[in-house]
């Protein structure tokens, strides 16, 4: 029998089993994100964490189970939640959904950047956009949480003042200084209009003509 005229029976079910090869794979691994919290000391951020855990906050969705296993010596959290909403879209029935998460959620500090960082597993087979999502919405609560951050204190370096250095004093005339020259005003001086005027000396009278 030829074999090249088997492999239109074979085509089909090499295709069906892909889906199920594919479904094997994804369940292989986990989807993880993280977020460093730069600002903050290694226990603020776990107090935040397990704050956020405990009463999480969602604005579509209304939890039905929260249950937290808080592992304080390894500073990690391992979170069930079961969650409900009815999804109203336009034009179509509302639809009821529901969303359950195995989350685990571990606090470590990054080497490279010497800063607190968290890292979100989900801990089962999901759309890793959902995962994405669900992450995303975790590390603002705890965001919220902790407030602003907290810059790091710099030393502020006062610059040394330079000596001004100060002139010696001028030398007196007691001390063989010459004395100052005499001005225009000493040396023509003022009348004082209030002194009584010199008198002008007595004229003479003129000599008399020779006779011719």
């Amino acid at each position: 029998m030829d074999p090249w005229s088997e492999l239109p029976m074979r085509i089909p079910t090499l295709f069906a089993t892909v889906p199920v090869a594919v479904l094997i794979f994804s369940m292989a691994g986990c989807t993880s994100r993280s977020a460093t919290f730069e600002g903050h000391a290694d226990d603020q951020v776990w107090s935040a964490m397990v704050a956020a855990a405990r009463t999480p906050e969602y604005d579509d969705w209304k939890v039905q189970d929260n249950q937290v296993m808080v592992d304080e010596s390894g500073k990690r959290l391992e979170i069930y939640r079961y969650l409900k909403r009815l999804y109203v879209t336009p034009f179509a029935d509302p639809q009821k959904e529901q969303e359950e998460w195995r989350i685990q959620v571990v606090l470590s500090r990054d080497e490279s950047l010497d800063v607190p960082t968290v890292e979100f597993t989900a801990r089962q087979v999901s759309v890793p956009a959902h995962v994405w999502r669900e992450a995303d919405r975790y590390f603002a609560q705890v965001r919220s949480l902790l407030g602003p951050a907290t810059a790091p204190a710099t030393e502020t370096l006062t610059p040394a003042t330079a000596e001004v250095p100060v002139p010696p004093p001028l030398p007196s005339e007691t001390n063989g200084a010459q004395p100052a020259a005499p001005t225009a005003a000493a040396t023509n001086p003022v009348a004082d209009p209030a002194a009584p005027a010199a008198e002008a000396p007595a004229s003479q009278p003129p000599e008399p003509l020779p006779e011719r």
